[in-house]
């Protein structure tokens, strides 16, 4: 045996010490993951993340990953929304929840769901949550809890994402309102942001609207879209008017699966507004709850005006606040093609006039004394960004024409929109709107 030096033992202290910090500096893993999980040393990790959001972002949330290769993982959300995690790229794919957090200064309701296929954007939503719901055919909490390894890789792919993608669609087309993916847009791989203006922000907004609209919580709906049920028994889309300056949003009504019918008018400037209401054999709309009192439907309530209890301008305690016109429609751009057309018109949920408009640029209204008013000219200016004029009422006018076949016949309506250019801007007489429908 050969004989060991003090320079020998002192040359293995060193090297052992060396091993030791390495050790420290990383060696032995992520302390984030565990199991089968990469480590920073390892040329083999990669990273997952994404935004959590409900329409804001969800703050202070823990992100949980189980992965087909047994490895966990977790991370916190921050203020935007965002999260990562590190894993190896043999760990996916992996099914994701984010529990407790913040939304908008509240506690997160119920956790939510989603699924990563491999390295890179995985965002969680209540819409992803829906499509863990059609990808496993269960309700999210419980795959996530009893999901095994085999389970998440026979189905977590990005097939399967494209056709839970599909069925998200239709569950989303069975809310008031219809909301609609945006073009491109794929809730759990696409890029957004959680502040407003954001195509895919605005969408959630738009969803858990509708989702209120229709009286469920996020985990009966991700239930129902396990089981391919619709969230409603019949949906109505189409897009609503009010002032100040023909401020429009997407609104509906549907049917819902208890047998009552409502209406969902999620104002963005006022508040959320989801109403009881009554119909008719036609569809249309003869009677609403508060905070509405009156309405005028037509048409199978392809057009109609809703009112609050306010006095307007007709005598009567109900005030004309918005305008609705069902996704049917196309709008017309070119004002001639009202030369000649004759419209039942209607203010504060009632029939008021009737509005003729000619091809001089100009109208002639009737009202119910029968007698023609004299030609009020330039009618075209209220189809312009600038609007037109009320002298009277010092206000500006915005309006816009809509047309549709019905029963071989094409139908025109318009809708218009007077803004208040006083100091008081709610001003009654300023802030007024109107419907017409051609005779």
């Amino acid at each position: 045996m050969k004989k060991m030096t003090n320079k020998g033992i002192a040359q293995i202290a060193v090297g052992a010490i060396m091993a030791a910090v390495l050790a420290a500096c990383g060696g032995g893993g992520d302390s984030s993951n565990s199991g089968n999980a990469g480590n920073s040393g390892n040329s083999d990790t990669t990273v997952a993340n994404g935004v959590a959001a409900v329409g804001a972002p969800i703050a202070g949330g823990t992100v949980s990953l189980r992965c087909a290769s047994g490895t966990t993982a977790t991370a916190t959300t921050g203020t935007d929304g965002t999260w990562k995690a590190s894993l190896k790229s043999s760990d996916y794919p992996c099914v994701i929840r984010v529990s407790g957090g913040q939304a908008n200064g509240k506690a997160l309701s119920s956790s939510l769901y989603s699924v990563v296929t491999g390295a890179g954007t995985a965002n969680i939503t209540p819409l992803t949550d829906l499509m863990v719901g059609i990808m496993s055919g269960s309700t999210p909490s419980a795959w996530f809890d009893s999901a095994t390894n085999g389970d998440l890789s026979s189905k977590i792919s990005a097939t399967a994402l494209s056709n839970a993608q599909d069925k998200l669609k239709e569950t989303l087309a069975s809310l008031p309102g219809k909301p609609a993916l945006p073009a491109n847009f794929n809730p759990v791989t696409s890029t957004f942001s959680a502040q407003n203006g954001d195509a895919g922000d605005d969408l959630l907004e738009s969803y858990g609207a509708a989702l209120t609209s229709a009286g469920l919580t996020q985990t009966e709906a991700a239930g129902n879209a396990s089981t391919g049920k619709p969230l409603t028994a019949e949906a109505f889309a189409g897009t609503a008017f009010t002032f100040p300056n023909m401020t429009s949003f997407r609104a509906g009504a549907a049917k819902l699966l208890s047998g009552d019918y409502v209406l969902s008018i999620p104002d963005p400037v006022r508040e959320l507004l989801t109403v009881k209401a009554s119909i008719d054999a036609a569809g249309n709309v003869t009677q609403v709850g508060l905070p509405l009192v009156k309405v005028a439907s037509l048409l199978g309530n392809r057009i109609a005006q809703y009112c609050k209890p306010e006095q307007g301008a007709m005598g009567a305690q109900q005030r004309g606040f918005y305008a609705y016109i069902s996704e049917d429609w196309t709008q017309v751009t070119n004002p001639a093609e009202l030369y000649g057309k004759t419209f039942d018109s209607y203010e504060d949920c009632q029939k008021t006039n009737t509005l003729t408009f000619r091809s001089d640029d100009s109208t002639v209204s009737i009202g119910q004394d029968g007698v023609p008013s004299t030609p009020e000219f330039g009618f075209s200016k209220v189809f312009t960004p600038e609007g037109m004029e009320d002298t009277i009422e010092n206000a500006v006018i915005h309006a816009k024409v809509f047309k549709t076949t019905l029963n071989g016949r094409t139908t025109y309506a318009f809708i218009s929109v007077a803004t208040s250019k006083s100091a008081d801007k709610a001003s009654r007489w300023g802030n007024y709107l109107n419907i017409g429908v051609s005779q």
